[in-house]
């Protein structure tokens, strides 16, 4: 789905970026993606999405 309409990012990009990146902040978001630059409006379901990301990682290694 896409979380950023006007740059074209995907729930799925971001995902990879806190999995692989270890992205945990729109703003280290920001140095990877447009995310947020244009209308702004993306930026509360990115923190959710980034949020929602690490607690199943963190989830995953507690297993």
């Amino acid at each position: 789905m896409l979380v950023c309409i006007c740059h074209s990012v995907s729930d799925k990009t971001i995902k990879h970026w806190v999995r692989h990146q270890g992205v945990s902040s729109i703003r280290e978001l920001r140095q990877l993606t447009p995310l947020g630059s244009q209308c702004g409006k993306c930026v509360r379901h990115a923190k959710e999405v980034i949020y929602d990301e690490s607690q199943l990682i963190t989830l995953q290694k507690a297993s």
